[in-house]
C-alpha cells in the first residue's frame, strides 16, 4: 500500500507540486485579505506654497532646503524701509492734525472772547436804544439819533450772529480733523502690518521644500518663492476597492507598513472617505465622449481613496509620497471578492 502511494506521488509529483502552490497562493491571498488590505497607498502631509505677503526685495532668507522649522521660526524677510518710512509718514501726519486742532481749538477760545466783548456791546446798544426811544416820545432827541442807536444795537447783534456762527465752524473743522485722524490712524494700523507682514514666519511646524531662490529677488504678493510641508500631523491615502467601501466608516481603525520603516507597523484612524472620483473622458478633438476600453478578461473594481490620519507620527521624518501598505480593522469578505474578480465582467 505504502509502496502504490509511493509510485503514485513520483509519477504526478509535477501535477502535485503545482495544486500545493496554488493552495499556497490561496491561502496567502485570502490571508491578506481576511481583512481590507491595499498596496495602491502613499503618505501625504498638509502642504502649502509659500509666498511674499507684500511687495519688495527680498532681503534675508533665514532657511536652506529641506530644512526642519519650527512654527513661528523666521524664514525670509521683504526690504522693509520703505513701510518703515510710511509709518513714520503716517505718524507725522497725525501729530500735524493734532496741532491743527489744538490751532482751532485756540481760534474758538479768540472768538469767545470776543463774543464777550461783543455781548457787553449789544447790552450797552440796547440800553441806549430803549433811552432814545423813551427820548424821542418827548422830543428830547431827534429821530436822526434814536435810528442810530438803533442800527448800532442791530450791528451788535448781526456781529453777535457772526461770531456764533463762526465759532460752530471751527468745532466743525475739529470733528472734520479727528475723522482725518482717525483715517490716519487706521492707514498707520494696516501700514504696521504691512510692516509686520514683511517678516514671513513658519505658520506649523514642517519643513522647507524645492527652495531654489536667493536673496536679492523681486516679488509680489502670491508669488511662490518654496513650499512648505506641514509635518504637525501626517496622513496616508488609501485606495480601496469600490466592493470594499459599504463596510469601511469614518473612525475605523488601521495598520500601516511604510517602506520608508519597514521593521515598523503604524497605527492610523480613517478621517475622510472619498465617495466619486471622475472617470468620464472627452475628446479634445471633437468634444464628443470617450470610452475606455476596459480590460477583455476582468472587470476591475474601480478604487476610492480613503483618507488615513497616522496616530504615532510624533517624532517621526516621514517621506511624502512614500508607498505604504494598508490593513484596516473590519472583517472583509476574501471569498466574494475573488470570484467578483474572477468571473463577473
Amino acid at each position: 500500500m505504502m509502496g502504490e502511494i509511493g509510485n503514485f506521488l513520483r509519477k504526478n509529483s509535477l501535477f502535485l507540486s503545482v495544486i500545493i502552490l496554488l493552495l499556497l497562493i490561496v491561502i496567502y491571498w485570502c490571508y491578506w485579505h481576511f481583512k481590507p488590505f491595499t498596496a495602491n497607498a502613499f503618505v501625504f502631509a498638509d502642504t502649502r506654497a509659500v509666498s511674499p505677503l507684500v511687495e519688495g526685495f527680498i532681503t534675508e532668507i533665514r532657511v536652506k532646503n529641506n530644512q526642519f522649522v519650527r512654527k513661528g521660526e523666521l524664514l525670509f524677510v521683504v526690504f522693509q524701509e520703505p513701510y518703515k518710512l510710511k509709518i513714520e509718514e503716517l505718524k507725522s501726519e497725525i501729530k500735524r492734525l493734532n496741532f491743527e486742532i489744538k490751532t482751532n481749538e485756540t481760534e474758538i477760545k479768540i472768538v469767545e472772547a470776543e463774543v464777550k466783548k461783543i455781548e457787553a456791546e449789544l447790552a450797552n446798544n440796547i440800553y441806549l436804544s430803549n433811552q432814545a426811544k423813551s427820548l424821542l416820545k418827548s422830543n428830547a432827541v431827534s429821530a436822526a439819533y434814536a435810528e442810530e442807536k438803533l442800527r448800532a444795537e442791530e450791528v451788535s447783534r448781526a456781529e453777535l450772529s457772526a461770531k456764533s456762527h463762526a465759532i460752530d465752524v471751527l468745532n466743525l473743522k475739529i470733528k472734520s480733523i479727528q475723522a482725518q485722524i482717525e483715517k490716519t490712524q487706521s492707514a498707520l494700523n494696516l501700514a504696521e502690518v504691512w510692516l509686520d507682514l514683511t517678516e514671513v514666519r513658519a505658520l506649523s511646524d514642517g519643513y522647507i521644500t524645492n527652495l531654489t531662490t536667493t536673496e536679492g529677488g523681486y516679488y509680489h504678493p502670491g508669488e511662490v518663492i518654496f513650499g512648505f510641508v506641514d509635518c504637525e500631523n501626517w496622513y496616508v491615502q488609501a485606495n480601496f476597492e469600490e466592493s470594499e467601501l459599504s463596510q469601511i466608516k469614518v473612525g475605523t481603525k488601521a495598520k500601516i507598513w511604510l517602506r520608508q520603516y519597514p521593521d515598523r507597523v503604524f497605527n492610523g484612524v480613517i478621517e475622510e472617505i472619498n465617495w466619486g472620483v471622475e472617470r468620464r473622458q472627452m475628446s479634445q478633438i471633437t468634444g464628443i465622449s470617450e470610452v475606455k476600453n476596459e480590460n477583455e478578461w476582468f472587470q476591475l473594481p474601480q478604487r476610492f481613496p480613503v483618507q488615513i490620519k497616522i496616530s504615532d507620527s510624533q517624532n517621526m521624518q516621514f517621506t511624502l509620497g512614500g508607498s505604504a501598505y494598508v490593513e484596516l480593522d473590519i472583517p472583509s469578505h476574501p471569498i466574494r471578492q475573488f470570484f467578483w474578480e474572477l468571473f463577473l465582467k
